[in-house]
């Protein structure tokens, strides 16, 4: 063995296309649970596990609870008959946001502890936003469509 090949740096072990995508932070996925709603909670919940690398069988459970608690709202409205369902939307995100919370924290923290990066995790203001946006209307729909 040439002593300068112990002196050249190395690509093994690094995955480039792994440090393209970074997860979103955990934290701030509750904003989108509460603007959105769990439409919202579940469609962002559901992309972060994939970019944290999480198995299919988690991000169908993030997925299941985000639906659970849209339909438990649906349900809540319908009986109740009330046209100001604001209020019960925020509580369905914020369930679903705990329920996503607790399937990809362990993930989250591995990811967190190898991570490089100064700053690991990329910004969810857009995809947030646009999720939050595309689940309103996809709820309204759901709800006065039915009634």
């Amino acid at each position: 063995m040439d002593r300068d090949d112990l002196l050249r740096p190395t690509l093994a072990g690094h995955d480039a296309a792994a440090k393209t995508y970074k997860p979103y932070r955990l934290s701030s996925q509750v904003y989108v649970g509460f603007f959105g709603g769990a439409l919202a909670l579940g469609a962002i919940g559901f992309l972060n596990a994939a970019l944290l690398r999480m198995p299919v069988r988690a991000r169908i459970a993030i997925v299941a609870i985000a639906l659970a608690a849209e339909a438990a709202l649906v349900a809540f409205i319908l009986a109740t008959n009330t046209d100001e369902g604001r209020i019960a939307s925020i509580a369905a995100g914020l369930v679903a946001y705990g329920g996503a919370y607790l399937v990809q924290r362990s993930a989250d923290r591995v990811y967190h502890f190898h991570a490089d990066d100064e700053e690991p995790y990329q910004g969810l203001f857009g995809p947030g936003l646009l999720a939050c946006i595309c689940a309103r209307v996809v709820e309204a729909a759901l709800i006065y469509g039915v009634s």
